[in-house]
């Protein structure tokens, strides 16, 4: 069955609500994904479970307009949707992307919507207990979902068509300002949507003067008109609107220096096709690409070249190149003209950050670079994520982590020996641990 998010109203009147705009827009809301229920809530008052929810639906096709081009295009800027914790330049994100944002005093789940590279996914959480004592219940239904991107897309067109149907020829100013942004992204060409993919994708409001500068519209438009060429997504996925143009000049001179390209290569062994986990498909591709290198399973690997070698028949060197102008972007990975893979950037300082850098960019040497030069980045999209777990089960294998600890945990001395074991950071030692539900112990 595909898996879809779906806002299902049935409209209700409510004579008690004195906002002709929220009466018109009442309804019994559930919100579903696939077969799952978002919408699931503890009543306090009744003292048992409902899926529906009454509110006004228009706070809610608000927001969906508001963030239309975010909520289809940017990435989640942690590895999860926020749990509890967040920093301030999270929260910009968070009112751009948790359904919650929508409007305050509604109850509303926490539920997030946003690109992960590859597609659209949801997340949503169950509320603490006792965290919403002004509210009349909590919700109790935490969950995940990859979902169908278009049927996705056309259940909230019509969400918002419906709702503003409902509140049609309403002399209202907010239902006008509703109506005539709608009617923009509804009425894009071509050029307008691949314009606003970028401006998404990097959480800019395309209609907002103040986000979407005269500098940076006119870089849209002249330098990276194509949001889903390979190197621009990797680019926009990342970048700010303060230091983007130089990033692409930084990246345009070092590709242009080395002369890369795209790296198309026949691997000697079948890759699976991806799943909806990152981390399991990086995973498998490191345990084929050790085992093709006849490196032992729970060896530590010294030369990363060799099993570049093994694998696509042909070398994979670190070209350092001085500092990248903003943040995020790692190196840029591609081919050169003698026929070896090159990653090029600034060198870390540490050599077993270096070594995590290489790995990363044999993963997209592999699997990503076939048709366009790649970028390695900061980004949790599908692709860096599974980069990540590839360069570290290649580096320092979660069985042999295992079979090195002999215990159902393991302390920071031992991280730290085995860090220098695998020389890997200690970082990639305590995720290898998170992965394989091995705890670390503070004494």
């Amino acid at each position: 069955m595909s898996r879809f998010l779906l806002f299902d109203c049935d409209p209700i009147d409510q004579p008690a609500a004195t906002d002709p705009v929220e009466r018109l827009t009442w309804c019994a809301l559930r919100i579903r994904v696939g077969q799952r229920v978002v919408s699931r809530i503890w009543d306090n008052s009744l003292q048992c479970e409902r899926t529906n929810l009454y509110l006004p639906a228009f706070p809610v096709a608000e927001w969906v307009v508001q963030n239309w081009w975010s909520l289809l295009n940017e990435l989640c800027p942690l590895d999860s949707a926020p749990k509890s914790d967040f920093r301030a330049t999270e929260m910009k994100w968070i009112k751009r992307h948790c359904l919650r944002s929508a409007d305050s005093a509604l109850m509303l789940p926490a539920l997030y919507l946003f690109h992960d590279g590859r597609g659209l996914r949801a997340e949503w959480d169950a509320d603490p207990s006792g965290s919403m004592p002004n509210m009349p219940g909590e919700f109790v239904a935490p969950g995940a979902e990859q979902l169908d991107s278009n049927a996705t897309q056309a259940a909230l067109e019509q969400f918002v068509n419906n709702t503003l149907d409902r509140v049609a020829g309403v002399n209202d100013e907010r239902v006008r300002e509703l109506t005539d942004r709608w009617r923009a992204i509804r009425g894009a060409d071509i050029d307008e949507q691949q314009f606003c993919t970028l401006a998404g994708r990097m959480g800019i409001d395309p209609y907002d003067p103040n986000e979407m500068t005269d500098e940076l519209a006119e870089f849209f438009e002249k330098a990276v008109t194509d949001p889903q060429d390979p190197l621009v997504r990797d680019l926009t996925e990342v970048a700010r609107p303060d230091s983007i143009e130089q990033q692409w000049s930084w990246l345009t001179k070092v590709s242009e220096e080395l002369r890369l390209g795209p790296n198309r290569v026949e691997l000697p062994f079948p890759i699976t096709t991806p799943g909806p986990l990152p981390h399991q498909f990086g995973y498998d591709l490191a345990r084929k690409v050790r085992e093709k290198a006849n490196i032992q399973a729970a060896a530590p690997l010294v030369d990363i070249d060799q099993v570049a070698r093994a694998s696509m028949n042909r070398g994979l060197r670190l070209e350092d190149r001085n500092h990248v102008p903003g943040d995020g972007v790692r190196a840029i990975v591609g081919r050169s003209p003698s026929g070896e893979v090159v990653t090029a950037g600034p060198q870390p300082p540490r050599q077993d950050s270096q070594r995590f850098l290489i790995a990363r960019s044999l993963y997209h040497a592999l699997v990503t670079s076939q048709e366009s030069r790649r970028l390695v980045t900061n980004a949790y999209s599908w692709d860096q994520k599974a980069s990540r777990a590839f360069a570290a089960e290649l580096l320092a294998p979660q069985e042999a982590i295992e079979n090195r600890i002999g215990t159902s945990e393991a302390d920071r001395e031992t991280v730290e020996r085995l860090s220098h074991q695998f020389n890997v950071s200690a970082k990639v030692i305590e995720k290898q641990l998170q992965n394989a539900g091995i705890p670390l112990s503070d004494d």
